[in-house]
């Protein structure tokens, strides 16, 4: 049986592109099986990190990652894009909280606009 190589290219939010490579190694019923745990984990601690400086906010959008695979003869094409490893990570934290707060910054400009409290009843 033959591990099978793979390459993705990851994001959160509007952060830069991170390579993550990956084996599947075959079991013993002949099917490959993908490990996603890495994955999830960092999914986990991002959520982690943000509920904590913004705890009342949803961050789905920001911690949920953007794969896509790449042929793992083309990985050379994306030697340039940094691993998606823990220092990664602590990068990512740091775009997603700036991310964040402007959205936050963002929504609290369109609540200030001026009519912002038309009753759409009342036209």
């Amino acid at each position: 049986m033959e591990s099978k190589n793979k390459l993705y290219i990851v994001s959160f939010g509007d952060s830069r592109k991170y390579r993550l490579p990956f084996v599947e190694l075959p079991s013993e019923d002949g099917l490959h099986h993908s490990d996603r745990t890495p994955l999830a984990n960092m999914e986990k601690e991002l959520n982690e990190y943000l509920k904590k400086e913004f705890p009342d906010d949803n961050f789905a959008y920001f911690t949920t990652p953007k794969v896509t695979e790449v042929d793992w003869d083309h990985r050379d094409k994306y030697e340039s894009y940094p691993l998606l490893d823990g220092k990664a990570i602590e990068e990512i934290k740091k775009v997603l909280s700036e991310e964040v707060k402007d959205m936050r910054s963002t929504q609290e400009m369109n609540d200030d606009a001026p009519f912002s409290d038309v009753n759409a009843a009342a036209v």
